[in-house]
């Protein structure tokens, strides 16, 4: 195929089990003009193997096999192989209904101004039963301070133009989790999105996730992300201050508290210690910091003060 409409981008790591279930989700939709561009990121198990199984037997299908970078890396890989001018993101163990790109599509042929569109996930076990909870409220237009606040804009429920990427960059290579989240973010500053608010798209939801699997690591990186935008990708134009440092405090403590449970007292108070230095007058900190200190002198765990 030579530019399809949509090219819809699939990073695959160590997805052999699941890849073909996301990749017969979209060989199953009802729009038709699109091309999917699959990229492994170094996998070592079989995923390599079903991946070329399936490019043998679909001609829509193009896939790719790179050195394992990462979520973001494989993505723009994928970006820089792709023919389409929109782009849908679907991650290897997620899933799609058959309308999401129809449904999609002509929303934006309706809205020509917008260049973003985007729907509810909802989330479902791993072998597919629907799943109370985990869901959070979509909002359309200008996005930053919500986002700022709460991830809601989920990359599989995106579809957006290439003019994005070329205004905002690519994704951020350097992270290891909290990647939509970020791009996100930098992508809000310059552009409005659209909503079709129904679930279009399916989350699995399992332990596999990084964040699940080491939540302390994921919410320290997510601090410091939160940190960087608002002071280094364009946040301070749009955020009010006050409002932004409370968050970035929030979002420190909450990680130094885990860091400190999971067994990295001095980083955790070295993180809650930074949330006091944004937000002095968050009270709560304040034992936290000194239990951390103390279980980091010690070099044994102690029990948390309750809070």
């Amino acid at each position: 195929m030579s530019e399809p409409a949509v090219s819809v981008i699939v990073p695959a790591y160590n997805a052999a089990d699941v890849v073909g279930q996301a990749l017969q989700s979209v060989r199953e939709q009802t729009f038709t003009d699109y091309e999917v561009v699959v990229v492994d990121d170094g996998s070592s198990d079989a995923t390599w193997e079903v991946l070329e199984k399936w490019a043998g037997q679909w001609d829509r299908l193009r896939v790719f096999r790179a050195e394992h970078a990462g979520l973001a890396a494989a993505r723009n890989r994928a970006v820089r192989e792709m023919r389409g001018q929109w782009i849908a993101l679907l991650d290897a163990d997620d899933l799609w209904l058959p309308d999401k790109l129809a449904r999609c599509m002509a929303f934006l042929a309706d809205h020509p101004d917008l260049s973003i569109v985007y729907t509810p996930m909802d989330p479902v076990t791993a072998d597919g039963h629907p799943m109370a909870g985990h869901s959070k409220p979509c909002h359309a237009g200008q996005l930053t301070r919500r986002l700022f606040e709460s991830i809601f804009v989920h990359d599989p429920a995106v579809v957006f133009h290439r003019r994005v990427i070329d205004a905002v960059g690519g994704f951020d290579e350097s992270l290891p989790v909290c990647v939509g989240h970020e791009f996100w973010l930098r992508v809000s500053t310059q552009f409005e999105f659209g909503l079709i608010d129904e679930p279009l798209a399916l989350r699995r939801w399992t332990d596999a996730s990084l964040t699940r699997r080491n939540r302390s690591r994921g919410m320290a990186i997510k601090a410091r992300m939160l940190e960087r935008f608002y002071f280094e990708k364009g946040g301070a134009r749009l955020l009010d201050r006050r409002e932004a440092i409370g968050r970035i405090a929030r979002v420190y403590y909450s990680a130094g508290k885990i860091l400190t449970r999971e067994g990295s007292p001095r980083r955790g108070m070295e993180h809650i210690g930074r949330a006091i230095g944004y937000r002095k007058s968050l009270l709560k900190a304040y034992p936290f910091w000194l239990w951390a200190g103390l279980r980091s002198l010690m070099g044994r765990d102690a029990n948390a003060p309750a809070g």
